[in-house]
C-alpha cells in the first residue's frame, strides 16, 4: 500500500535542494505596507484581488525568524488560491523583518511570549491596518500564524481580544499560552504534528481551551514533525502542508459564512438493496448495499459502513447512500444477526455490545464477513481499494479490527468510537488512521494511550476533535447532533479516501486523459483553484474542496500548490 508521505513525496513536483530545502509553490506578489505600534515602526506585505468591491481578509503571523519570505508568499496564497486579502503582518519591527542569528530570534520570540500583552497587540495593529482598508470587508477577518506566529494567535484569544471570526494556528508552539482571563471568542483551528506536541500537551491543550470557553477543532498528524509547513526546513513535510492548508481554508469559510453546511440525510427516498450472508459461525447476516449509479466508471473502490450499537438501520443504510452518491460501492454491514437490523431495547443494545466486546474475535470475525462480501463483488469493486467506517459501537469495531493484523482496508475511520480500553495490537497495522471525536466524548478515552497503541502498530494516524461536540454527533435522529462537526469530519474522511485510494471517476474516462494517469500518481495539468463562493453539502461529501481539485489524488495537489 502507498501511505500518504510516499504518495505525496511523489506526486509533489517541487525540487529539493542538498540541503532539503523544497521550493515554494508561487513568488511572493505583495506590496509593502508602514503602520506603527505606540511609535515603533512595522512593515507588512500586503496581497489584494483583483475586482470591485471588498474581500475577506487573512492575516498571518509570522515564525521566529521575522516577516519574511515565506509569510509573503503564503499571503500571496490566500488571494490566488481564495480570492481573498492576503497580509503578512509584522511583529518584531519594520528593521527586523528577516532575524538571521538565532539568539537573536529566541531573544525576540521570548519577549513576545513572555509579554502576551504586548504580542497581542502587535496583532491588533495589523487587523486594525486591515479592517480599515478600502478593498476589506472588517466582519470576516481572520489569523493564520506559523510556529512563534501561532502561539502568538492563541495568547491573544486567550486574553479575550475578539476581533476576527477565526484563527488557524500551524505548529504553533503549546506550552506558553496564558490562562485565560476572559472568554476566547474566535472559532480556533489548532493544527499539530504528532511527533512536536506530546498528546499530553494536547489534552492540557483542551482543557484550557474548555476553561476559556473557545470553540476549538485540534488535529493531529502521525509522524509529523514542527515546522511542517516551512519550505526552507528540513522538517517540511508536503502532506501535512497540503492537509493542513486544505483544512484551515475550509474551517475559515464556514466561519466567515461564505459557506454553508447542509445534512447528509437524504431527502429522497434512498435505494438499498437488502444482500444475506452468513458469518462464520453460521448466524445469518443481513447488509444493505448502495451501488453508484451506471455512470460511475468499474471497478470502483468501496466503504463497508459498521453500525453504531442499535443495529444496521436506517441511519446506517442512509449513510452508505450518501456515499454512492460520491462514486463508492458502500455496504452497511450487519454485526448482530439478520434478526436483529434494529434493537429499540436499551437493555438488549447493552447486551449484543457486551457480547462482541468480549468476543473481540467473533467481531472481527463478522467485519471480515462484511468485507469478504464487498470483495465478492468483481464486476462492481476493485477488492484493492476498501474503506471501512464505522459509528459508536462500529467506530470501536474500525479500530478493533484495524489493529487485529488486519490487510483488507485501506483506510479505517470511526466516528465517534468507544476506546476507554484499546485492544491488544496484534501486528503491524497496514490501515491509515482517521479518529474523529468530539471534544465532550467521555467514550474517546485517553489519547495517550491511544497513540501508544497506534505506534505500536507502526500505524500512519490522523486525529481530530471538536470542542462542546458529544458522542453520537453524526446521527441525525439524536439530540447530540452537530452539523458543523458531521460536516467537517465527512469532509476529512472523504479526502483521506481521495489520497489514499483510487478516485471515483464518472462518465468516459478517455474523455479526460487525466482521469488515467491520476490512480498513477501524476499531477493533471492546468488545474485551477476553485473559488470559495456557493454552497457545499459538506456534511453529505461535498466534492468542493478550497484550493483543491477533487478529480483525483493527483489533481488535488496540482490545483493546491
Amino acid at each position: 500500500m502507498l501511505f500518504k508521505k510516499a504518495l505525496l513525496s511523489f506526486l509533489f513536483l517541487m525540487a529539493g535542494s542538498a540541503a532539503g530545502q523544497v521550493t515554494p509553490p508561487t513568488e511572493p506578489k505583495t506590496e509593502a505596507v508602514e503602520y506603527s505600534h505606540e511609535g515603533d515602526a512595522l512593515l507588512g506585505h500586503l496581497s489584494i484581488p483583483e475586482g470591485d468591491g471588498t474581500f475577506p481578509a487573512i492575516i498571518i503571523i509570522p515564525d521566529w525568524d521575522g516577516v519574511n519570505e515565506m509569510e509573503q508568499i503564503r499571503a500571496t496564497m490566500v488571494t490566488e488560491q481564495w480570492n481573498m486579502v492576503g497580509f503578512a503582518a509584522d511583529i518584531y519591527g519594520a528593521d527586523k523583518q528577516t532575524v538571521e542569528d538565532i539568539a537573536e530570534r529566541s531573544e525576540l520570540a521570548n519577549t513576545f511570549r513572555s509579554n502576551a500583552t504586548l504580542f497581542a497587540e502587535r496583532i491588533q495593529a495589523a487587523i486594525d491596518l486591515i479592517k480599515a482598508h478600502e478593498k476589506v470587508n472588517p466582519d470576516q477577518v481572520g489569523l493564520f500564524g506559523y510556529c512563534f506566529g501561532g502561539t502568538g494567535i492563541l495568547q491573544y484569544g486567550m486574553l479575550g481580544y475578539d476581533d476576527v471570526e477565526a484563527m488557524v494556528s500551524f505548529h504553533g508552539g503549546l506550552t506558553s499560552i496564558p490562562e485565560p482571563n476572559a472568554t476566547f471568542v474566535p472559532k480556533v483551528l489548532i493544527l499539530s504534528g504528532g511527533d512536536d506536541d506530546t498528546s499530553t500537551q494536547i489534552m492540557d491543550m483542551e482543557v484550557t481551551l474548555d476553561a476559556a470557553g473557545a470553540p476549538w477543532e485540534i488535529t493531529r498528524y502521525s509522524g509529523i514533525e514542527h515546522a511542517f509547513t516551512v519550505w526552507s526546513d528540513g522538517r517540511y513535510n508536503e502532506w501535512a502542508d497540503m492537509r493542513s492548508w486544505e483544512s484551515a481554508g475550509h474551517f475559515i469559510l464556514e466561519a466567515f459564512g461564505i459557506i454553508e453546511f447542509t445534512s447528509a440525510q437524504p431527502e429522497e427516498e434512498i435505494s438499498v438493496t437488502p444482500v444475506t450472508y452468513m458469518g462464520d459461525d453460521g448466524q445469518e447476516l443481513t447488509g444493505h448495499l448502495a451501488m453508484p449509479g451506471a455512470e460511475w466508471q468499474r471497478p470502483l473502490p468501496a466503504v463497508v459502513v459498521f453500525p453504531d450499537w442499535d443495529g444496521v438501520n436506517e441511519y446506517e443504510q442512509e449513510r452508505a447512500y450518501a456515499l454512492a452518491q460520491k462514486g463508492y460501492v458502500a455496504f452497511a454491514a450487519d454485526i448482530y444477526g439478520s434478526d436483529k437490523q434494529f434493537v429499540e431495547d436499551f437493555g438488549q443494545r447493552v447486551e449484543e455490545v457486551t457480547k462482541y466486546r468480549s468476543n473481540p474475535d467473533l467481531y472481527v470475525s463478522r467485519m471480515q464477513n462484511a468485507i469478504d462480501q464487498v470483495k465478492e463483488l468483481t464486476d462492481d469493486v476493485d477488492p484493492d481499494e476498501i474503506a471501512i467506517i464505522g459509528y459508536c459501537f462500529g467506530g470501536s469495531g474500525v479500530i478493533l479490527y484495524s489493529l487485529s493484523n488486519t490487510t483488507d482496508a485501506k483506510v479505517s475511520v470511526p466516528f465517534h468510537g468507544s476506546f476507554e480500553q484499546m485492544p491488544p495490537v496484534r501486528g503491524d497495522i497496514s490501515s491509515y488512521l482517521l479518529v474523529l471525536s468530539g471534544g465532550d466524548d467521555d467514550a474517546h478515552g485517553n489519547q495517550t494511550v491511544m497513540e501508544m497503541s497506534f505506534e505500536e502498530g507502526d500505524a500512519e494516524w490522523e486525529i481530530t476533535r471538536y470542542a462542546g461536540i458529544l458522542h453520537g454527533y453524526t446521527s441525525w435522529y439524536s439530540d447530540a447532533y452537530d452539523l458543523v462537526a458531521d460536516a467537517r469530519s465527512w469532509e476529512s474522511m472523504l479526502t483521506s479516501f481521495q489520497e489514499l485510494m483510487a478516485v471515483p471517476v464518472s462518465g468516459d474516462a478517455t474523455s479526460d486523459p487525466c482521469v488515467e494517469i491520476s490512480r498513477e500518481g501524476v499531477a493533471c495539468p492546468g488545474s485551477e483553484p476553485l473559488a470559495p463562493s456557493g454552497e457545499i453539502d459538506g456534511s453529505a461529501g461535498s466534492a468542493l474542496t478550497l484550493g483543491f481539485s477533487v478529480v483525483a489524488a493527483a489533481a488535488v495537489i496540482a490545483s493546491a500548490f
